[in-house]
Parts: structure tokens; C-alpha cells; sequence
């Protein structure tokens, strides 16, 4: 996947981020959920399914620091 569709599911995260979720190989679908449980939006995160085990592991790698996430967002 592209680092310009990345940015479009992410928003604006530094590089080697983009390059870990490039490196998963993760199907855009999936990438969505993934930026959906991220965005802690509960309205949506009842409705989007299951999230693969390797979509866990981006997810959690994404996650662990939660205040370096949103500075990445905000840019």
C-alpha cells in the first residue's frame, strides 16, 4: 500500500509509522479498523468486527505509546 493511502486512513503520522503499517502487508480494510480502534471511536467500534491477530499486533505496536499517537496525528 502506498504512504499516501496510509496517510488517508492514519492522518498525519511520522514516517517510520507508515513504514511499519506498510510492512504488515494488512489489507486497506483491515487498516481501517485498525485507525477506527485507534480514533477510540466507540459509535463505530461495536460495528466494525473482528480484527485479525496480525491486525492486533500493528494495532498494539500503534498503541503503546498513546501520547506519541496523538502528537503524530496533530502533527
Amino acid at each position: 500500500m502506498e504512504q499516501t493511502e496510509i496517510r488517508r486512513i492514519f492522518g498525519n503520522i511520522i514516517d517510520h509509522k507508515v513504514a511499519e503499517i506498510a510492512a504488515s502487508g494488512l489489507p486497506k480494510e483491515e487498516l481501517e479498523k485498525i485507525a477506527i480502534l485507534l480514533s477510540e471511536d466507540t459509535d463505530h467500534g461495536i460495528e466494525i468486527g473482528r480484527v485479525s491477530p496480525k491486525g492486533q499486533d500493528l494495532f498494539a505496536l500503534l498503541k503503546r505509546d498513546d501520547e506519541a499517537w496523538e502528537i503524530d496525528r496533530e502533527g
